[in-house]
């Protein structure tokens, strides 16, 4: 298992512009995948310091994916760079699809131009299903498209405002295997996609770096820079 925090000598500047917060609020004990918070201790009066005791599931909320999700000797959430969830994104927008409809390679590249090391997002319309029962209802990527960010784009993450991209009905995971060998790193349950005003964005999602940890909640936003 890697647990290297990489150390990169480049400036990162962030640009201004409107902010949109792309992450879902967490509802302790309503949550699909387990958020529980006690009190370790209590105040007496309307001030004094508190403390809480907080178990969650790693996946729960707006959350990234590390290779160590799939992968036995994958990279936990310490070692996926900073860069790689904090830079220039680009939004495809395919509230059109159906449940469990193919998002094939060429409706990819038709969707938007995705540059050279983009950061993702595919907008499936999903943000209203969080929650409910039918939270996993979703159209998938296939290993084309998948394979084409990968392998062409070299996308440094990919997101999505559903649970999740991969293939249906398979028991082998390709987009899994495709994605994690590459150390993408991968966002699930994003909200306020549909807020966006334009389809390029700069988006700043990171977890906690946390050595042994396969996923983690993030606070995701994407900032629409100024003309």
């Amino acid at each position: 298992m890697h647990t290297r925090q990489a150390t990169h000598n480049a400036v990162t500047t962030v640009p201004r512009g409107r902010i949109v917060d792309l992450t879902h609020v967490l509802l302790p004990g309503k949550e699909q995948y387990t958020l529980e918070i006690a009190r370790r201790n209590e105040r007496h009066g309307p001030e004094g310091d508190i403390m809480s005791i907080v178990y969650m599931w790693s996946h729960v909320g707006t959350h990234v994916e590390a290779p160590l999700h799939f992968l036995a000797e994958g990279g936990d959430t310490a070692s996926i760079p900073v860069e790689r969830l904090m830079g220039p994104a680009i939004v495809l927008d395919f509230r059109h699809t159906q449940t469990n409809e193919p998002i094939s390679l060429d409706e990819i590249r038709a969707a938007g131009d995705v540059e050279v090391g983009d950061r993702v997002l595919i907008m499936t319309g999903r943000q209203e299903l969080y929650r409910t029962p039918q939270s996993h209802d979703r159209p998938y990527l296939t290993e084309d498209a998948v394979r084409w960010l990968v392998e062409d784009r070299h996308i440094n993450c990919v997101g999505t405002d559903s649970s999740g991209f991969e293939v249906r009905g398979v028991s082998h995971y390709p987009n899994h295997r495709l994605l994690n060998n590459a150390g993408v790193p991968v966002l699930e349950c994003l909200t306020n996609l549909t807020e966006l005003r334009g389809q390029r964005v700069y988006l700043i999602a990171l977890p906690w770096p946390v050595a042994g940890l396969d996923a983690c909640p993030v606070r995701a936003i994407a900032i629409e820079p100024e003309e």
